[in-house]
């Protein structure tokens, strides 16, 4: 049996007739509407990789590191398990200690730079002139020239240099971890020999002579011209 002239079909097949432009018009359509759930999934499945103690009950918070679902980066924050830490995840841990106007500095700069074992206690810098934060039992704080080059932002907050870094350490960092922070820094650019120079053109204070004692003591140690790329290799 034949179709009905024009093309349709009667009423009683229950199918609806669509002309071809309707339908070529509905297909084209079909790469757009494909395109923008595919953009609404990727943003509505993104997830934080850090959370925070104060976010949820204490229960939540036990029950999540027991399950292992997220691993302790610093006092109070986890990271999602199996997660890269990077240095602007560490220093986005810290983000609640730092004023505005504060850089993360010394043994703190290095643990955002270098990872290792985390320090007690957010060293935090600010410029001269500028009100020091307010005491914390997580937090240290000191103040202290903050040049544009010595300063890196990295989008969650602000780190001193690894080149900085390295010239607080010595300066500054406990006793106990001073040999291991410094190393720590050296495959990521930290040059010794250009820190001691630095020191050595300064008259004094604090801590500076111990400074100069332990850069020319790691400055005997390695080659004058460091291949960086070698080191981090090793």
């Amino acid at each position: 049996m034949g179709h009905p002239a024009g093309g349709r079909l009667p009423a009683w097949c229950g199918l609806v007739h669509r002309p071809r432009r309707a339908r070529a018009a509905r297909h084209a359509m079909l790469p757009h509407v494909s395109n923008a759930l595919l953009r609404y999934r990727a943003t509505t499945l993104e997830v934080d990789p850090l959370v925070r103690r104060d976010e949820l009950s204490a229960a939540e918070w036990t029950g999540m590191l027991l399950d292992r679902a997220r691993v302790p980066i610093w006092d109070g924050v986890a990271v999602r398990a199996g997660q890269e830490v990077t240095a602007g995840l560490r220093l986005a841990a810290l983000s609640d200690l730092v004023p505005q106007r504060g850089v993360v500095g010394r043994a703190a700069a290095a643990w955002v730079h270098a990872g290792g074992p985390r320090p007690t206690k957010v060293d935090v810098v600010v410029p001269p002139g500028v009100r020091r934060p307010d005491p914390h039992p997580l937090r240290r704080a000191a103040e202290g020239p903050l040049p544009d080059e010595d300063v890196l932002d990295l989008g969650p907050g602000r780190v001193t240099t690894v080149q900085r870094t390295g010239v607080d350490v010595a300066r500054f960092a406990a006793p106990g971890d001073v040999v291991r922070l410094l190393v720590g820094l050296l495959p990521l650019g930290f040059d010794p020999h250009a820190a001691l120079a630095a020191m050595r053109e300064l008259r004094g204070g604090r801590g500076v002579q111990r400074a100069r004692t332990l850069l020319a003591e790691l400055q005997a140690v390695l080659p004058p011209a460091l291949d960086r790329a070698e080191l981090r290799r090793g």
